[in-house]
């Protein structure tokens, strides 16, 4: 496949195409011939083809339609041009060239419906792009103001004039200019005063030479200039026609409908855009099922909160709040009951000395995880001493207060726990 900087210039001629690929910035083509046909045009399907079509079935015309309103302007261009067709404007189709500033009038590029869908559909049957379509007389240069440029160097003859542009003339070389080249000079809105005649070389010189007292009359100079390569070589090394200079607008432009391949790939569309709207469709059932479920569901679960807790005041997120309010409980039963075992535990580890002196009693005891507190009732201090001796072998113990009641001591020991 071409990359996207390579195009193919493609010239049609009375006897094949003349081809030429190119790549852009460069200016000598990277490969160029003849060929009889375009089955044996060798572009590969998806190239860029730039089309250069016989300028005989391209008529050029000035028109004056009082409107800036593009559309209106449009709209007008077959009521104003509809005497200088040979067919019902229906028939053709009408490119407004652009008009350089000054100029009054503008430039109307006329091509019947029948050419424009040869040449388009003949290039998209074969896989390719065409990106341009345009009139051979506009690939020759456009001249200075009064100058006049005639391509003589093989028929069909092709003019080129300041705007509106040229024409193609199918006309031969004798001694009296030929009549199409006459009727354009009566014809332009400003006096030629130079043409120049670009010829192969042979005994059409002297022909052409014989044009000068004619033009002289009429204020024109002459000049001659001998053709080096070949039309098609050498249009093939011209730079690529300007945008204001391509056929393809309205329907013909890339892309819009009347093209026989943008025609082919309707079905194809059709059928996708059926199915994005069936997909369409159902997701929106299933994503309007989806949220009526969980709105339902989320209903259904701030009932039960409520019902569970009918102190709750904001209800944010029930669902949450409710796994919050379930989580609580559970912990703090866990919490309980492995301090519940721990207490055991140390109270059976320091029943030994507790019960060391049957005249002790354990009257209550505290233990909150860290610390165990014992409530004690002993006989007399010499034995909270001793019991504070034997514990402090055991883990750090202080007495936190001793007191005398009714004959007998009355103490409360905290106890620093270490697993």
């Amino acid at each position: 496949m071409s990359g996207n900087d390579e195009y193919w210039r493609v010239l049609i001629r009375p006897e094949g195409l003349y081809y030429a690929r190119r790549k852009a910035g460069e200016d000598a083509p990277l490969q160029e011939g003849e060929c009889p046909d375009w089955e044996s045009l060798p572009a590969t399907p998806g190239a860029r083809i730039a089309l250069y079509v016989p300028g005989v079935r391209v008529r050029t015309h000035l028109v004056s339609i009082p409107t800036g309103n593009r559309r209106r302007f449009s709209a007008a261009l077959p009521f104003a041009l509809e005497e200088r067709l040979f067919r019902g404007p229906e028939a053709y189709h009408y490119v407004p060239l652009t008009r350089p500033a000054g100029h009054a009038q503008t430039a109307v590029a006329v091509v019947e419906h029948e050419a424009m869908k040869e040449w388009v559909d003949t290039v998209l049957a074969h896989g390719w792009h065409l990106e341009q379509l345009t009139p051979d007389y506009l690939l020759l240069p456009e001249p200075k103001p009064g100058t006049w440029l005639l391509d003589a160097v093989e028929t069909p003859l092709l003019l080129r004039f300041p705007y509106p542009g040229g024409a193609a003339l199918n006309e031969d070389i004798g001694p009296q200019p030929p009549g199409g080249l006459l009727l354009a000079l009566e014809e332009a809105p400003q006096q030629a005063l130079r043409l120049e005649v670009q010829l192969p070389e042979g005994a059409q010189h002297e022909q052409v030479g014989k044009w000068r007292p004619w033009l002289a009359e009429r204020g024109i100079e002459l000049h001659r200039t001998q053709a080096a390569p070949s039309r098609p070589a050498w249009l093939a090394r011209r730079p690529v026609a300007a945008a204001g200079g391509n056929l393809l607008t309205g329907k013909y432009r890339s892309g819009k409908d009347g093209l026989s391949a943008a025609r082919r790939a309707i079905p194809a569309v059709g059928l996708a855009a059926a199915l994005v709207i069936a997909l369409a469709a159902q997701w929106f059932l299933e994503y309007s099922s989806i949220r009526a479920e969980h709105a339902r569901l989320t209903r259904a679960i701030e009932d039960i909160y409520r019902a569970a807790f009918p102190d709750a005041r904001n209800l944010v997120n029930p669902r949450h709040q409710m796994e919050q309010r379930l989580v609580l409980p559970q912990e703090t039963a866990t919490v309980q009951q492995q301090q519940r075992a721990d207490v055991l535990d140390w109270l059976e580890r320091l029943a030994p000395f507790l019960g060391k002196d049957a005249d002790t009693h354990l009257k209550s005891f505290v233990y909150d995880g860290r610390q165990l507190t014992l409530d004690l009732s002993l006989p007399d201090f010499q034995e909270l001493e001793a019991l504070q001796e034997q514990l402090a072998d055991v883990l750090p113990v202080r007495v936190e207060n001793a007191e005398l009641k009714g004959g007998r001591v009355i103490s409360r020991l905290r106890l620093e726990l270490r697993t």
